[in-house]
């Protein structure tokens, strides 16, 4: 009996086919895997915006503060987040993260105070709770604003709101190391591309506020959004395109979309440092009105 072997030319052939096959799959694949994460995100900021609804339900209709302690120097002992504050209407912490966002998970998921109890949950998660990747709207639904006696935490009430299904709750985030310059988490809250509008009279008008602007000093983590900035952080006020360019973003009435961020700038005239102006306050998705 002959045995025949495959020739040299037909293993050629062979690895071609399989190459071709495999560049044609694997984008098919990727995308695959990228819509998964999608929706799987989409879901869990779904399941924190019924959290919100229900903490709103049980605190007279307002939002959570983006902290108690707003003055001198917060910690775990002396100091909530507004995750943590979440954290009893949910049933896991990894729902507060985006599945897209792998970059020091699992150093997040394991971060302790030094200041640790054995025991205490809150302390465990106090720092980690600031890198998450849900960013919060809190200049519109919580503003820390300084009064006489210091700072102190505005918060607002559902019925504030014009538009719940239009009004932005969370937002997709990123946190930048200084150092290194790579994304290493999330940011716990967001800051809105513009700031300030116009009455009727061509005045400019604090929209955080609702004060004549300069009146009132805000606390900010940032001065709007930077745009073609290569700082993650202020590119867009600390939220980030997670997917393909495009942002998951929550609504104040708990429903979940897709945005990019030319999306979230509509209504606004958008120029760094919040120097343009809110155009059109019934496209422009941060405000309340």
């Amino acid at each position: 009996m002959v045995r025949r072997a495959f020739t040299l030319v037909e293993l050629l052939v062979v690895l071609a086919i399989l190459l071709v096959v495999a560049g044609v799959l694997f984008p098919v694949f990727a995308a695959a895997k990228a819509r998964a994460l999608s929706t799987q995100c989409a879901s869990q900021f779904k399941q924190v915006s019924q959290a919100t609804l229900i903490y709103t339900d049980d605190y007279d209709q307002r939002y959570m503060p983006i902290n108690h302690q707003v003055g001198g120097t917060p910690s775990s002992e002396n100091d909530r987040t507004w995750v943590q504050l979440l954290l009893p209407y949910r049933p896991g912490f990894d729902q507060f993260f985006c599945p897209e966002n792998q970059t020091g998970k699992s150093a997040i998921s394991s971060t302790f105070d030094a200041d640790l109890v054995a025991g205490d949950t809150s302390s465990r998660y106090y720092t980690a709770s600031q890198k998450v990747n849900l960013g919060y709207n809190f200049q519109y639904l919580s503003p820390v604003v300084r009064e006489r006696t210091g700072w102190a935490a505005r918060t607002r009430s559902q019925f504030d709101v014009q538009s719940s299904a239009t009004t932005i709750l969370f937002v997709d985030s990123a946190v930048q190391d200084a150092e290194t310059g790579q994304v290493t988490g999330g940011s716990w809250l967001v800051v809105p591309p513009c700031r300030y509008s116009a009455d009727s009279i061509g005045r400019a008008v604090d929209t955080f506020t609702g004060s004549s602007a300069g009146n009132t000093e805000v606390y900010t983590p940032s001065r709007g959004w930077e745009g073609g900035s290569e700082n993650v952080e202020f590119r867009y006020g600390g939220a980030w395109t997670w997917h393909a360019g495009r942002m998951t973003v929550a609504m104040l009435d708990g429903s979940v979309r897709s945005f990019s961020p030319g999306d979230l700038t509509r209504g606004c005239n958008f120029q760094a440092n919040w120097q343009g102006f809110i155009q059109n306050s019934a496209v422009y998705k941060w405000d309340l009105n």
